[in-house]
């Protein structure tokens, strides 16, 4: 269907009205798709029809095997993005509270119970880098380019040349 046309008067469209008509395409639209699928499952033989039910049936049944697994990983990268550590009682966590009626992730489940636990889990402390921890300044002495950078910003041309042949034998090594 095309695209409803702005009206040129200047007056603003009834959104409200274009939502209901656009919803109610949407209706027409899915019990369409209803009867087409029961017309097809009326013709189909008994081996379609068996070879369909079976087709529904591993689809349910994988669902049933990943869906835990993957609730699971939502919560806890959902968690992670919210600074919650479930550590403390992720054994507890029945996360099959996460799956709706026909077994899919419910995403909006699992937002409102990390929303919970934000209130109840201790928050992640700064993580540790593991790196130098012995103190000073943290300045580090500039590297051979940005001698070299600084000098020619300086116009110390003398001292560009110096740094410059000081590589040389690394670039000779390289090759």
């Amino acid at each position: 269907p095309p695209a409803p046309t702005p009206p040129t008067g200047g007056a603003e469209p009834d959104w409200k009205a274009e939502a209901r008509k656009w919803e109610q395409r949407a209706k027409d639209n899915k019990s369409a798709a209803d009867q087409l699928e029961q017309l097809k499952a009326a013709q189909m033989t008994e081996q379609e029809k068996a070879v369909a039910a079976a087709e529904k049936q591993g689809r349910t049944a994988a669902l049933s095997e990943a869906a835990p697994q993957i609730a699971q990983a939502r919560l806890e990268a959902t968690a992670a993005r919210a600074g919650v550590d479930l550590s403390e009682f992720a054994e507890f966590i029945d996360v099959s509270k996460f799956l709706d009626k026909d077994g899919a992730v419910d995403d909006k489940a699992i937002k409102a119970a990390v929303d919970k636990f934000s209130k109840l889990a201790p928050a992640k402390g700064p993580g540790r880098s593991g790196g130098d921890l012995g103190g000073g300044s943290g300045h580090q002495a500039p590297t051979l380019d940005q001698q070299i950078a600084q000098a020619k910003a300086d116009g110390n041309w003398r001292q560009v040349m110096r740094l410059e042949s000081s590589k040389l034998p690394g670039l000779a090594a390289q090759q």
